[in-house]
């Protein structure tokens, strides 16, 4: 699937009456990269799993798979439910498939933020954003058991889509403007 199936699949799905960004932006200039239509993903705060096929035959967005996947990536903090941009679960399983990481989930650290949690934690960390992409339901902080925070931070420099920022124990990915940074 190139990217102009993708956009005519999401528009045509009405997706983007739930999560209001300018799409066309948001991939710009990309490649949405390998992609199976999957996540195998662990919620670190939940202890839940979920292995999903989110794109019915590569071509269309599940609309239960989306609503799934947006519960789980639910604020740890207050558990509220935001419209997650479904362009961050490609980007996702783009990842997972140039890490070739086959049968290893992904360990979601942080999904949606609710701006109580995101202020919350701006006080306890400095380096927390005040207009965070958690906040838009753009942005997860990952890892890969077995599979080193460097590879992962590779594999999404590689794709150009959004920000990628390693930590000391993960990766942070969003679908925002392409940006790199480093914070170990």
């Amino acid at each position: 699937m190139d990217r102009r199936d993708l956009l005519k699949t999401i528009f045509a799905l009405g997706v983007q009456s739930l999560v209001p960004i300018p799409w066309s932006k948001a991939l710009a200039g990309t490649n949405s990269g390998p992609h199976l239509g999957k996540l195998n993903i662990y919620n670190e705060h939940t202890g839940e799993h979920l292995n999903v096929c989110y794109l019915d035959g590569g071509r269309t967005f599940d609309e239960k798979s989306y609503h799934e996947l947006t519960r789980f990536f639910r604020c740890n903090y207050d558990g509220s439910v935001h419209p997650i941009d479904p362009m961050l679960f490609v980007l996702l399983d783009s990842v997972h498939c140039l890490l070739n990481a086959k049968g290893r989930p992904f360990r979601l650290i942080s999904g949606y933020r609710s701006p109580a949690y995101n202020r919350l934690l701006r006080r306890e960390e400095p380096g927390v954003a005040t207009h965070s992409f958690h906040i838009k339901g753009m942005a997860a902080d990952v890892s890969v058991e077995g599979v080193a925070l460097r590879d992962i931070e590779r594999a999404a420099r590689r794709l150009k889509i959004g920000g990628v920022g390693r930590y000391s124990d993960f990766v942070h990915l969003d679908v925002g403007p392409p940006r790199t940074w480093s914070h170990t």
